[in-house]
């Protein structure tokens, strides 16, 4: 670290390809529980650079065909947690005695 490093994530753009990387992002965020729907959000909106630019290299219509693809064959990941309700009354533990 350096004491005018801003300390903020630039990235930038290296070769590779499109498709594969839009299957590597995609597959991450469905398994973490985003929709098509969320992950369209999320490419809309200029903060998420990597997917960001493979919305504006691939298009609206396209990365949304290429998403439900992609989502469909990996899947979405669904969490629910359940908590049992609380017991109606206290039990005290008593330790047991030595003999």
């Amino acid at each position: 670290m350096l004491p005018d490093d801003p300390l903020e994530m630039q990235a930038f753009e290296v070769p590779g390809d499109p498709e594969l990387m839009l299957r590597f992002i995609v597959e991450e965020y469905a398994r973490i529980g985003a929709s098509v729907d969320d992950i369209m959000r999320l490419s809309r909106d200029p903060f998420y650079q990597a997917l960001h630019g493979l919305w504006l290299h691939f298009g609206e219509d396209a990365i949304r065909d290429r998403l439900a693809t992609i989502v469909r064959r990996c899947g979405v990941i669904r969490i629910r947690m359940h908590e049992p309700a609380a017991p109606l009354e206290t039990v005290q533990i008593q330790p047991l005695k030595a003999n």
